[in-house]
């Protein structure tokens, strides 16, 4: 008598026919692999894909799926590289938005992230809402249900009830078709690809069906979920070209009434999606809190910061859902010729679901086709996947709960603030230990363990120590200074090493002038400004005001003692208020909306230049650059020389970061405000 093991240890035969249930992206995507692989192992398969969702409008039409798919849609680097070795590259009109960074909001500190070339991050739409969106069939989960018809998989519409065993334990699914007639197809093998999000089922149709896989597999647990909240929002083109061109935002705090811990700001085209989780979405009862929820997430101020004028009277929700997000994976998804893949199985904590995805799909169909159908062959070849899954969220969740710490603490924060600022300054930006771990968090770019293997290195460490160290400074320089942050978010304003040639020849060309190549003391400092040119320039044009809300400082008096704001000939007295000390610095070149050239009197300094730049950037606003450098008195004989000497060491260069800094953060917040302020009187 021939074993059950023997019959099944063994891979898909040549026709076999071969189950998918669900047609979302982890179904096409074994589909397309077992396709693949079929073909290399020279036979041919069988594959049909069952989803209630799937329609085509005549007869021999493409087939597509309707509704929506319950997801953020980002599309990692990982993900892009994957599927183009597997010849899926994207087109044109599947891409929501190709971005250029990744931001990490923090405690008002905050963290851009360049995507490095040749790495891709997009934006994609998954499903056809919202409804007013222009060629809704134009969706990844179509485009990738195309590739795996065009591969030779047919497709049913109908809702799988059962499964099941004939008497030769093939498996057995009962189907209910759209006429409402029940069809019974036996097959070689299925694949449930049903996910957790969306079932392709309703509710009481996927209990059922469950209860009648749970029969065959008793050991199988569904993966643990946990609930969040997708809303679409339409602020238009010109909006998030402005305030989020080419940029992904992720938050990782709300406040102490709406408590969110991992916050998305997905821009896709006209469409801004916005993704909640955390205790507030826990306990939410939906969907009558939704409307309840954004309305207080869009009022919070660091969203404000983001999203200014955004408000649910000018940009009502378009749609909104509220998924199940897989935080651990299934247990025993196998059984004999069946097998779980993608969200049904498991996916990684809070990113990347579509790749651990098709790496399931991929190593699933390896196995079908090479090794065998049997449950013990199927859990055995796949072990890898299940534990890399679970040792994958294991670490995420340590991740997730370390970010969570530092930044909602404001002094770690900082300390991670300053780090990144500092290895943004003196290093390449290939050689940002602290740097490259953010990116990793950020985009997805690679698992947990090694996220935290690369965090407690030895260059980390090191550059965190730095970190330390210059932040107790600069605090202390602040404190000194009387500096005050208030609700002002922090930016880094460094500018790349890789840059700093290029800024210098770009701000000094316009001017006429030339720059000193090494001066004893130089910095610049940079920031993009959500505002018109001529905002900024009548902010600038407060420098030495009372008004001004920039260089306000504890021992130093700096104010206008001659001429008008932004006049050439205008003179700027830094005084120090316990002592009868004065330093002029007089404005010696103007181009209105543009440029202004201050000339420190050689007191204290000698070749002095003080530039404030105004650059237009490709999405609209404009780019403050602010440069300092002077050489430093020398004196004659060794009295004079021992002065100086002293004096250089009493004003270092880093104090000068400290003030500018914050100088610079607050004329971009104040430019921000008129201008937000401005376009609500006009409404």
């Amino acid at each position: 008598m021939t074993s059950r093991h023997s019959q099944t240890a063994t891979g898909l035969k040549d026709k076999s026919r071969v189950l998918v249930i669900g047609c979302g992206p982890a179904g096409s995507f074994f589909a397309l692999h077992l396709l693949r692989e079929a073909k290399i192992a020279g036979k041919t398969i069988q594959v049909t894909l069952i989803d209630k969702r799937v329609t085509r409008e005549f007869p021999g039409g493409e087939w597509r799926l309707k509704g929506c798919n319950s997801c953020a849609g980002v599309i990692s680097p990982r993900l892009y590289n994957a599927m183009a070795k597997s010849n899926l590259k994207l087109p044109r009109k599947v891409v929501g938005t190709e971005f250029s960074h990744i931001w990490i909001h923090g405690l008002w500190k905050n963290f851009p992230l360049k995507v490095p070339s040749p790495q891709k991050l997009y934006s994609i739409f998954r499903g056809v809402l919202p409804l007013d969106r222009k060629c809704r069939g134009d969706g990844f989960d179509n485009f990738l249900l195309e590739k795996a018809v065009e591969k030779g998989a047919s497709v049913i519409t109908g809702i799988v009830e059962t499964i099941g065993y004939t008497g030769t334990r093939t498996p057995l699914l009962t189907i209910k078709t759209p006429l409402g007639k029940p069809l019974s197809i036996k097959s070689d093998f299925v694949c449930i690809a049903t996910g957790m999000n969306a079932p392709a089922a309703p509710p009481h149709t996927l209990n059922r069906f469950l209860t009648s896989y749970q029969t065959l597999n008793p050991r199988f647990t569904p993966p643990g979920v946990r609930p969040a909240l997708v809303v679409e929002l339409k602020p238009g083109r010109a909006y998030l070209k402005k305030y989020m061109n080419k940029e992904l935002y992720l938050i990782v705090s709300g406040s102490k009434r709406l408590r969110l811990d991992h916050i998305v700001l997905v821009p896709k085209r006209e469409y801004l999606t916005i993704a909640l989780s955390g205790k507030s979405i826990d306990t939410a009862s939906f969907p009558d809190d939704t409307e309840k929820i954004i309305r207080q997430f869009l009022s919070l101020p660091h969203v404000q910061a983001i999203l200014p004028l955004i408000t649910l009277e000018t940009t009502p929700i378009k749609c909104s859902c509220c998924p199940n997000m897989v935080v651990t994976p299934s247990v025993s998804p196998f059984e004999d010729r069946i097998s779980m893949v993608g969200d049904a199985m498991g996916a990684r904590l809070y990113r990347d679901g579509l790749y651990s995805a098709f790496i399931s799909a991929k190593s699933l169909a390896r196995t079908v086709i090479h090794t065998g159908l049997d449950k013990k062959s199927l859990a055995r070849e796949n072990r890898w996947v299940m534990h890399w899954l679970k040792k994958d969220n294991r670490y995420g969740k340590v991740i997730f709960g370390l970010i969570q710490v530092i930044l909602k603490s404001e002094i770690l924060s900082r300390i991670l603030y300053q780090t990144f600022a500092t290895e943004m300054k003196f290093k390449g930006m290939n050689k940002w230990p602290l740097g490259k771990v953010l990116w990793q968090i950020g985009s997805g770019g690679a698992d947990y363990g090694k996220i935290c293997r690369d965090l407690l290195c030895l260059p980390v460490f090191y550059s965190l120590l730095i970190g330390v160290v210059k932040t107790l400074r600069n605090v202390l320089t602040e404190i000194f200074f009387g500096l005050n942050w208030g609700a002002y978010g922090r930016y880094p304003t460094v500018i790349l090493r890789e840059k700093r040639d290029y800024i210098k020849q770009s701000i000094s060309a316009p001017l006429g002038i030339t720059l000193d190549t090494m001066p004893e003391m130089e910095r610049m400092y940079s920031i993009k400004i959500r505002a018109t040119s001529h905002t900024i320039f009548k902010e600038l044009g407060k420098f030495g005001d009372d008004t001004a809300g920039f260089l306000r400082l504890r021992f130093v008096d700096v104010r206008r003692i001659s001429g008008l704001p932004n006049h050439v000939g205008s003179i700027i007295r830094y005084k120090l208020k316990a002592l009868p000390i004065s330093m002029d610095i007089r404005l010696a070149r103007c181009i209105p909306n543009k440029a202004l050239v201050y000339a420190p009197q050689e007191l204290f300094t000698r070749q002095g230049k003080l530039l404030f730049d105004i650059t237009p950037t490709k999405d609209g606003n404009n780019r403050l650059v602010i440069y300092t450098a002077f050489n430093f008195k020398k004196g004659r004989g060794i009295i004079r020389q021992s002065f100086w000497k002293l004096f250089k060491h009493l004003f270092p260069a880093y104090a000068h970061d400290v003030v500018w800094n914050h100088a610079i953060c607050c004329i971009k917040a104040q430019a921000e405000h008129c201008t937000d302020q401005s376009i609500k009187n006009r409404v």
